[in-house]
């Protein structure tokens, strides 16, 4: 029983960490899922599909690492939040996924500030926008009637594949706060924000702490998982909570900066902020917050040129390094070209899902690897914008900041992004969110005697970056353009709506 594992349903796929507690050996993989986009500013994904990637990892990785299912001492689960899982009565699912950065309810999220004022902040120390479950919930009670009217339990991502595999339904209560129904100072669903979209309470899953053991692996569960009938499993929590876990944040201060489908920003602190555009959570360590920022479209618009405009890589392991290797060469800036990572409209500053993303400067000398380059600078000039309105709203940023996220390990993407915020950064030996949740599920079953103590794990630094002064004036004057664009285009791309 030497070994933990952890399981993480992310924004685009899933991933599986072994943990071995005597060799300290941590061994990851992932798959991708498919994330489907049926109109403009949809996302949606298939829980079906979160199945089968899951069930893929840990077959994979038992067999990889020659481990034996009653060798895993305990399963920690972690996984995107705010994306719901409806549930009718005999506990199918009614419909795909609405996705964390799906954009269809501006509508009932206005309605909802309109109808309940400053309510919802003051209950749920977080301010109504689309990303949020309350607002896709008051979409598919306006929208869908029939699947509002059979739903009867609602899950988060996690949650449902802990219910594949172990029958029990509950969430934890920092999952939770993703809805926007749940009070985190009073740790407990809140009947007045229910009430504002007229929903039943009884659909909401019972509430418990991350590291509790909450089931153990049945016999459904171990046919299709692989993993050995009995083995404890705890509740788990957020993809965000446990990377930031994983990355050893515990200081006031302390900063990580994700590059993933959602680019986030998470700054420990020991109270939420409550300002418009800034995401509070309480943290994994008690007393603790993380409150933060991010860009809608991070992971995601490398991802979608990818796969539009970088086919001829299809079937090549090495995928993101040849893309890497062809914006390489480009001077800084992209010879004029910039880039507004607006694929699904933008969060902080602006919370505007009307905004969409463009190439401005475009002329017949750029090729594919400007705009590569171009990519990876926008979406850093989207980082930080939300990095001044943080420190606008007095939230204190330690340096060196941690970057975390699949997107850290593309060394020019970590240096272009240290020099446009010019800040010092550090890349953890372990930052995902798996290995975050494989370490809580040692806390859960008392392998490590507490958060702290786990979190020791992972003291190692991969690498270091360095920002460069020169390459920082530049990119200065850059952003400088990148915000006027913005303020340019915002009318011309609200009068499309």
């Amino acid at each position: 029983m030497e070994n933990l594992l952890g399981i993480d349903i992310g924004s685009s796929g899933a991933k599986v960490t072994l943990l071995n507690l005597v060799t300290k050996k941590v061994k990851t993989i992932s798959k991708e899922y498919k994330t489907y986009y049926p109109k403009p500013g949809w996302a949606e994904q298939d829980p079906e599909d979160w199945i089968n990637a899951v069930s893929y990892l840990i077959k994979t990785i038992l067999s990889e690492e020659k481990c034996k299912p009653e060798e895993i001492s305990a399963i920690g689960l972690s996984g995107v939040t705010h994306s719901l899982v409806c549930l009718d009565e005999i506990n199918n699912v009614i419909g795909k996924s609405i996705h964390l950065t799906d954009s269809r309810s501006k509508k009932q999220s206005d309605n909802i500030k309109k109808r309940a004022g400053s309510r919802v902040e003051e209950l749920s120390c977080n301010n109504v926008d689309v990303m949020w479950t309350i607002s896709m919930l008051e979409w598919i009670r306006e929208e869908e009637q029939d699947r509002w009217d059979s739903i009867k339990k609602i899950l988060f991502p996690k949650d449902y594949i802990r219910f594949r595999l172990t029958d029990q339904m509950m969430t934890d209560n920092i999952d939770a706060q993703g809805t926007l129904l749940f009070n985190p100072v009073k740790n407990k669903w809140e009947p007045e924000l229910a009430n504002i979209i007229e929903l039943d309470m009884n659909v909401l899953p019972y509430v418990v702490n991350p590291k509790e053991i909450v089931g153990k692996i049945n016999d459904e569960g171990s046919r299709w998982s692989g993993l050995a009938a009995g083995t404890p499993v705890i509740a788990g929590s957020t993809d965000t909570a446990c990377e930031v876990f994983a990355a050893s944040s515990k200081e006031l201060g302390d900063t990580t900066i994700k590059l993933a489908t959602f680019g986030r920003i998470c700054v420990i602190n020991d109270k939420p902020i409550l300002e418009p555009g800034i995401i509070n959570y309480s943290y994994l360590i008690p007393g603790l917050w993380y409150p933060g920022t991010g860009t809608r479209s991070c992971g995601t618009s490398l991802k979608w040129f990818r796969d539009e405009f970088c086919k001829d890589f299809r079937g090549k392991n090495d995928i993101f390094s040849r893309m890497d290797k062809e914006a390489s060469g480009i001077p800084t800036g992209s010879e004029g070209l910039i880039f507004h990572p607006y694929l699904q409209g933008e969060g902080s500053p602006y919370d505007d899902p009307k905004l969409r993303g463009d190439f401005c400067g475009l002329s017949l000398h750029h090729s594919r690897g400007h705009l590569l380059k171009a990519i990876f600078e926008g979406v850093s000039y989207s980082l930080l914008d939300s990095m001044n309105y943080l420190k606008e709203k007095g939230i204190n940023i330690n340096s060196p900041v941690r970057f975390i996220g699949g997107g850290s390990k593309s060394d020019m993407w970590c240096q272009i992004l240290s020099d446009i915020l010019g800040l010092n950064a550090i890349l953890p030996d372990f930052s995902d969110a798996s290995i975050g949740a494989a370490l809580l599920a040692g806390v859960g079953v008392k392998v490590f005697n507490s958060e702290k103590e786990a979190l020791d794990f992972n003291k190692n630094i991969n690498r270091k970056v360095e920002f460069n002064n020169t390459e920082n004036r530049d990119y200065r004057r850059y952003f400088d353009i990148y915000q006027e664009i913005q303020k340019s285009l915002k009318k011309i791309y609200h009068d499309f709506y």
